[in-house]
């Protein structure tokens, strides 16, 4: 859609943002730093000692940046922005919510106000609060794994702050959510693999605690299951943080096992690229000795040679679920008193990366005689 008002919605990007830094500028100056100083504090980094914070969140008190609630008399509905924090925002899956974000945001006249977001820290009052205190957003997004954190939805609560969850793990009580079916996309993928053969299938995990993880493995042993097959292999299922370097090591140790998995199914697509750089090192052709199969479809599944079996995410429709949710009018508060998950649907995307189990012969004939 064209903006009928560029020049307008230029401007206002361009005051947000001017807003922003002069805030951070006054900031410094209370606090006796740098402006890079109190940029690195805003953002989590490790490298800020505490005096230095003590020192910034003490400017920020005494210029009064962070104790009005942001939905305060007088400031809800005025502000067109919407603020998303990114924990990895390098990542294939954030990437794609992103852009899609920025899209939503611009179908309903908002601008989208990114953050950095530390998620090993614990500091979670002093990041959210400092960022809604430059920002003055009074609705955001919450992306996985932070969509999760009740710290965070506690720190948004307190401040009057609307916001929706993207992929949490269980509904959270007035605040709207949005979500995909893991475990049955997942079981869905695997019983694809099965389908072409393929019995021995390696299992690429994501990270450890995130819900994802779990419920895309669930999904994996489920349709073992629903086969009427045993379990899957303990040996084959390895876990690789959603990491492009982690699963690398783990695709070469799955690869070079005496009796290789015969397909391997990854979390996400990073991590399915992974397995076909590995696959390629060792000599192996894809899908002829080995095939392959993502998550979540990102840029990247479309331009890798050859190009992957993934599950598809509808990035459009959960961002502007999403944004819809939190840009609601204030009477229409039903949505946000709701505690269930509003599911968006999937598909199966079969590319040139998975086939028929050729080694499934060879195997049998092995094991009669």
């Amino acid at each position: 859609m064209t903006d009928p008002f560029p020049t307008v919605a230029f401007e206002r990007r361009v005051l947000i943002r001017g807003r922003f830094m002069g805030r951070l500028a006054k900031i410094a100056e209370k606090a006796g730093v740098s402006a890079k100083t109190v940029s690195r504090f805003l953002s989590g980094h490790p490298n800020v000692s505490e005096k230095m914070r003590q020192r910034i969140e003490a400017a920020i008190g005494d210029l009064n940046y962070g104790l009005a609630p942001a939905g305060a008399q007088g400031t809800r509905g005025r502000h067109r922005g919407i603020g998303v924090f990114f924990g990895d925002p390098g990542a294939g899956y954030q990437v794609s919510l992103y852009c899609a974000l920025l899209q939503a945001c611009k179908a309903a006249d908002h601008c989208l106000v990114v953050h950095h977001f530390d998620e090993a820290g614990s500091n979670w009052d002093t990041q959210v609060s400092a960022f809604l205190a430059l920002s003055h957003v009074d609705k955001v997004v919450l992306v996985p794994p932070l969509s999760d954190s009740f710290e965070i939805h506690r720190v948004l609560n307190a401040r009057g702050v609307r916001y929706a969850l993207i992929s949490p793990s269980r509904p959270v009580s007035g605040a709207p959510a949005i979500a995909m079916d893991d475990r049955l996309a997942a079981l869905e993928m695997t019983q694809h693999l099965l389908g072409l053969g393929h019995e021995r299938i390696g299992f690429l995990a994501g990270r450890q605690g995130h819900v994802a993880t779990l419920l895309r493995r669930q999904g994996f042993e489920e349709a073992y299951a629903v086969a009427g097959l045993p379990s899957p292999d303990p040996a084959l299922i390895r876990p690789a943080d959603f990491s492009f370097h982690v699963a690398v090591v783990e695709a070469r140790a799955l690869l070079e096992l005496p009796d290789r998995p015969t397909a391997i199914f990854a979390c996400n697509d990073e991590m399915a690229a992974a397995v076909l750089f590995v696959a390629n090192e060792l000599g192996l052709s894809v899908p002829r000795d080995l095939s392959v199969a993502g998550f979540d479809d990102v840029h990247l599944a479309r331009e890798l040679w050859p190009s992957l079996t993934t599950v598809s995410q509808s990035y459009d429709q959960i961002a502007e679920l999403a944004v819809a949710q939190v840009c609601r009018q204030d009477g229409d508060e039903d949505a946000g008193k709701k505690n269930s998950i509003q599911v968006v649907p999937h598909r199966l995307v079969l590319r040139a990366s998975t086939g028929p189990n050729r080694h499934q012969d060879r195997r049998l004939s092995r094991a009669v005689g």
